[in-house]
């Protein structure tokens, strides 16, 4: 398994375990609370970086293809 692989599969679970804290969060304060909005800022943080993350594994193995 490579780096980025792994590196993917920790951020897969970040995302995860975010994304239950941001449905607690928001069974606590409201969907609307600042303290919801910033956890689902952190989550779609984590979102952004899994994306690019796997668009860069999806190039480097076209590129070991060619």
């Amino acid at each position: 398994m490579g780096k980025s692989t792994q590196k993917n599969e920790l951020l897969y679970e970040e995302i995860l375990e975010k994304r239950e804290k941001m449905h607690e969060v928001a069974d606590d304060h409201g969907i609307s609370s600042i303290k919801t909005l910033t956890v689902s800022q952190e989550l779609d943080h984590l979102l952004n970086q899994y994306i690019k993350s796997k668009l860069r594994e999806k190039q480097e193995l076209k590129l070991s293809k060619s």
